[in-house]
């Protein structure tokens, strides 16, 4: 691997959390747009330097290796495993919606290779939060999909799966209740505008795990008991206090 190619991975791991900081729905296009403008010239010579490479493989996982070692260095810097998952949430914000779908928006075969190999590198710690491939044009459309972002990141703290009970009950309850209520459109509307605003800057605090876990207290472990009990109005009542709680505290504050 060369120096600029070094040099230019670098400064990518030192811009992963102040790019990350424009992740919400009105600016998120334009900011990764940007962001992969910047490092094109980057991942066009990294694709160039594996391909005429005398050992493809080993160069991809030295190129590969970059990050995920100076993540290393970052998390053995924490004393705690606390501290350590608070400080891997905001980079894996970042890396799962910037850093790996500029590696594989030019679609080049030895860029896309490296990120597969990147996030198992990437993930071989002993903390319960892992990345996984994703691209530009998956997050944009979970913009107009409305992923559940709030939920998503409570429940990823406390160490539940994208696939878990509660995240698929609120889904439903969203898709098959909410928004077939008077009122109801527009604020699962809201709440899908201000979401990754609120998400990134939770991620920032240092007690973002403890943040979550008030969250999950005060308004989705409720959430989920009143869909159990079939009080969806009750649910509904709950959903709303929370989006503009959250709303007053972490955007007008």
């Amino acid at each position: 691997m060369n120096q600029s190619i070094q040099d230019g991975l670098n400064d990518l791991f030192d811009q992963i959390i102040p790019i990350s900081g424009d992740f919400n729905k009105k600016t998120y296009a334009d900011s990764f747009k940007n962001a992969y403008e910047k490092y094109k010239s980057l991942f066009t010579e990294i694709a160039q330097e594996c391909e005429n490479s005398e050992d493809r493989q080993e160069e991809i996982e030295e190129i590969a290796a970059v990050l995920p070692d100076r993540m290393r260095e970052v998390l053995d810097q924490e004393s705690s495993k606390r501290k350590k998952e608070n400080v891997l949430m905001k980079y894996n914000l970042g890396m799962v919606t910037y850093v790996i779908p500029m590696f594989r928006y030019g679609r080049m075969d030895a860029c896309e290779e490296i990120v597969d190999c990147m996030i198992e590198r990437w993930n071989d710690h002993d903390l319960e939060l892992k990345i996984s491939k994703s691209e530009f044009e998956q997050i944009q459309g979970g913009f107009k999909s409305r992923l559940c972002y709030i939920t998503t990141a409570v429940c990823a703290s406390l160490g539940k799966p994208d696939d878990c009970y509660e995240l698929n009950l609120m889904r439903r309850y969203r898709d098959e209740y909410l928004v077939n209520q008077k009122g109801g459109e527009e604020i699962v509307a809201e709440y899908y505008d201000i979401a990754p605003t609120i998400v990134n800057r939770i991620n920032r605090m240092e007690n973002s795990e403890d943040v979550y876990a008030d969250i999950w207290s005060r308004y989705l472990h409720p959430c989920v008991s009143m869909i159990e009990s079939d009080n969806l109005e009750a649910c509904r009542k709950i959903y709303t206090d929370m989006v503009y709680s959250l709303r007053r505290k972490y955007l007008f504050s």
